[in-house]
């Protein structure tokens, strides 16, 4: 297995990438525009994630907008866009689940084929300077199950047809790269864009995606272990 080192420079001036940076002998020279105010460094920091993203996803995985919860050893991300209620959701799951992550979470596929998840920093708390929204990424959970994310008047699970959960997939990992995609060129975004979408399918036919219509009062994590135990 190849280990790369990120080697960070610091400029004064605001920079852009037309394209990840690439390992040279297996370090990678990674420039940074200014980090005077904690929203500059915020942005700078997800950049070096990115490129750790991009090593993971090289191999298969995804970076996911979505919370990682564990239950009894399985791996679920509750994904979805802002707003649709996954730090609320995982707040509010009992023991002896336990929340990992509430807001981005990266998919790394094992030399055997088979899928772990790792929490990822909630990086728009580190713009308020709240450092709640550290994670420790080293941690893995085998994944099991990928919900997508709906408000509703009662708690509902069910899978998703082959074609909408690539497609639900792919918009959930291109809601992490929006920012970076900034400045990219036109050649780079287009290959970053048909990696993640041909890691998207290849995740849907070993991952059960299921469509999860959450409620506000009722206990919707019992619809979640429910799908668990009938998939094993």
């Amino acid at each position: 297995m190849r280990t790369n080192t990120v080697a960070v420079t610091v400029l004064k001036r605001e920079i852009r990438w037309p394209d990840l940076p690439q390992a040279r002998a297996n370090e990678i020279d990674c420039r940074l525009g200014p980090v005077a105010t904690s929203e500059r460094m915020t942005l700078q920091l997800m950049r070096v994630s990115q490129l750790v993203a991009d090593s993971s996803e090289k191999n298969g995985g995804l970076l996911v907008h979505g919370a990682l919860a564990e239950w009894k050893g399985m791996g679920v991300i509750l994904a979805g866009p802002g707003g649709v209620g996954k730090t609320t959701a995982s707040k509010r799951l009992p023991f002896p689940w336990r929340s990992l992550s509430d807001d981005t979470t990266l998919i790394v596929m094992s030399p055997e084929g088979t899928y772990w998840a790792h929490p990822w920093p909630t990086w728009s708390r580190f713009c308020q300077g709240d450092m709640s929204g550290a994670r420790d990424v080293q941690t893995a959970v085998k994944l099991s199950l990928i919900c997508m994310m709906s408000q509703g008047g009662e708690d509902r699970i069910w899978r998703l047809p082959e074609r909408q959960a690539i497609s639900e997939l792919v918009d959930v990992s291109g809601q992490t790269f929006a920012i970076l995609a900034n400045g990219m060129n036109k050649c780079a975004f287009r290959r970053l864009n048909l990696m993640r979408f041909f890691n998207a399918v290849a995740i849907s036919k070993k991952i059960t995606v299921c469509r999860l219509e959450i409620s506000q009062t009722m206990e919707f994590w019992k619809e979640i272990e429910k799908s668990l135990i009938l998939l094993g």
